[in-house]
């Protein structure tokens, strides 16, 4: 396609953020989760064009970038409007996401053809499980957005503390040490877990690491992981129990056999 300069983008993106943190100051957990989105976003960004030139993959690399900072554009009002990022308490981000894009005239600068790739990927970013997808470059757009997001999710967890009750992510969670048999079963089996009925921070915490073994598909988003050493940055945020400790064995153990380490 014929490609605007991707800073028009950005400053799409950076107004209409804005306006959310305008409107909420005062109110520091909105003002804290508009920015940690924000900066989810650009991570996010980066994150996928790393991986999908580490991969030389052939996509287009306008249509990658794209996908990556607007993932999740609907976040901003679905945080405004229900305080929570919980899509099971509020409503379908990935949806939200798409009709922001056609409310604010955003997908309609993007080429006709290369459209359904933009919407697609952004809906299947918040899939618990990517369905069969026969398109081969749908394949790969999706795919690439799910590594780049969860990528970055390893990263926020190794940062965010526990005790910040502000965090939407770790808000009406208890900080009991538990990880149920549905979440420790799954993760050790290699499946996923439906990440909106978890019950302890802990839980909310374990399931990231439980991405990299049933989600993750690139090689170079392992790499990544390896070289941060995001699972023992995760892991020195949690509470050490004896199915926590497991899962982090077995996750790194799962990253090496991967890698030939």
């Amino acid at each position: 396609m014929k490609q605007l300069d991707f800073k028009v983008f950005e400053e799409i993106f950076e107004n209409y953020v804005d306006k959310f943190i305008k409107k909420s100051q005062g109110n520091e957990a909105k003002i804290l989760n508009f920015t940690n989105k924000r900066i989810h976003s650009y991570h996010v960004r980066d994150n996928i064009l790393k991986i999908a030139k580490e991969e030389k993959l052939n996509v287009d690399l306008f249509i990658v970038e794209f996908i990556g900072l607007f993932h999740d554009i609907g976040r901003f009002y679905q945080y405004d409007k229900y305080e929570t990022f919980n899509d099971a308490n509020s409503c379908d981000h990935a949806k939200l996401s798409i009709k922001v894009l056609e409310d604010e005239g955003i997908i309609n600068m993007i080429d006709y053809e290369d459209r359904p790739y933009v919407i697609d990927s952004i809906l299947m970013h918040n899939y618990q499980d990517l369905p069969k997808i026969t398109d081969k470059k749908m394949y790969i757009y999706s795919t690439l957005l799910r590594d780049a997001d969860k990528l970055d999710g390893f990263r926020s967890i190794s940062v965010y503390e526990r005790a910040n009750k502000n965090l939407a992510y770790f808000k009406n969670k208890s900080d009991e040490p538990l990880i149920s048999d549905y979440v420790y079963n799954n993760i050790l089996s290699k499946k996923s877990v439906y990440k909106y009925d978890l019950k302890t921070v802990l839980e909310s915490q374990i399931v990231s690491l439980g991405y990299i073994t049933s989600d993750v598909i690139y090689n170079t988003t392992l790499k990544i992981i390896k070289e941060n050493e995001y699972t023992k940055k995760m892991f020195y945020k949690m509470q050490d129990t004896p199915r926590s400790r497991k899962i982090y064995d077995f996750v790194n153990n799962y990253i090496d056999d991967r890698l030939k380490i």
